[in-house]
């Protein structure tokens, strides 16, 4: 009967010892998991202090555009504004469509230069042009290095045949990457326009001016540029009603960043300054 209890006794300690390994392991189960969950409710604390701030910083540009004071009113181009909101700070750039390359419009001499800008070239500038205006012409039939419905697989749709609606829409033609897609967003304009296929120079930036040049030198029209029509300084005199501005808005909190472009038209009317055209 002694050895029987002693025997008893010797097997309650590694039971114990087995019984606190396991309730370790429960509580660093859920040390780990409550470090995830604050980690997580962090970071979309900060995405939602970046969702607003660069939402502010684009109703601060909208008012200053539309300032009726000259000298108070926000210039149209230039470098960008950077500011504070609520410690998050915003670098804010403001642009006249008018200075971009119409995307949809654009002969192919332009197409080509626009791709080239970006450093693509050869046989790859070829294919990714062709595929470009395979994308927006009418037809099923593909340019010599293009690609058609038949060219892309079921999980990416094929071309629209059609203008292109978005920018995000770009980076679904086939030879297409992101980077190059978001490059490329800086530099085109999707908004339809009286005037198809031109860039005015007084609103374009020195890389679509260099996109415009590499047209006439490559046998586009003369139609692709139109000089400067005034020798004031782009936006400070000239109206907006009707035109298209676009704001890019990049928050930085941190090492965390968010962008916010919108496309705005304002309109001239006092009961409805301004229509939101594009918002991404």
């Amino acid at each position: 009967m002694t050895a029987r209890a002693g025997t008893g006794r010797g097997f309650a300690l590694p039971a114990a010892l087995v019984g606190l390994v396991v309730f370790a392991s429960v509580a660093m189960g859920i040390l780990e998991w409550g470090q995830g969950t604050a980690a997580m409710l962090q970071a979309q604390a900060v995405r939602a202090r970046l969702d607003a701030a660069a939402d502010a910083g684009l109703m601060l540009a909208i008012h200053g555009l539309g300032l009726d004071a000259p000298a108070e009113r926000w210039r149209v181009g230039g470098p960008a504004r950077v500011l504070g909101f609520d410690g998050v700070t915003l670098s804010i750039a403001v642009a006249d469509e008018r200075g971009k390359v119409p995307l949809n419009t654009a002969e192919s001499e332009m197409v080509r230069a626009l791709l080239g800008q970006l450093g693509v070239s050869g046989l790859a500038q070829d294919a990714l042009a062709d595929a470009i205006e395979d994308w927006i012409d009418e037809d099923d039939t593909a340019r010599p290095a293009g690609a058609e419905r038949q060219d892309y697989g079921e999980a990416t749709p094929g071309p629209r045949n059609g203008p292109f609606r978005s920018l995000d829409e770009i980076a679904r033609v086939r030879g297409m990457t992101g980077p190059l897609a978001t490059a490329m967003a800086d530099l085109v304009t999707l908004v339809p326009r009286a005037d198809p296929g031109i860039v005015e120079a007084r609103h374009a930036g020195p890389a679509v001016l260099a996109i415009v040049k590499a047209q006439g030198d490559a046998g586009g029209t003369d139609d692709g540029f139109v000089t400067a029509l005034s020798p004031e300084p782009p936006g400070d005199s000239e109206p907006l009603a009707l035109r298209l501005i676009s704001i890019a808005v990049t928050a930085s909190l941190g090492q965390a960043r968010l962008a916010r472009t919108a496309i705005v038209e304002f309109t001239g009317d006092r009961r409805q300054p301004y229509w939101l055209r594009s918002y991404r």
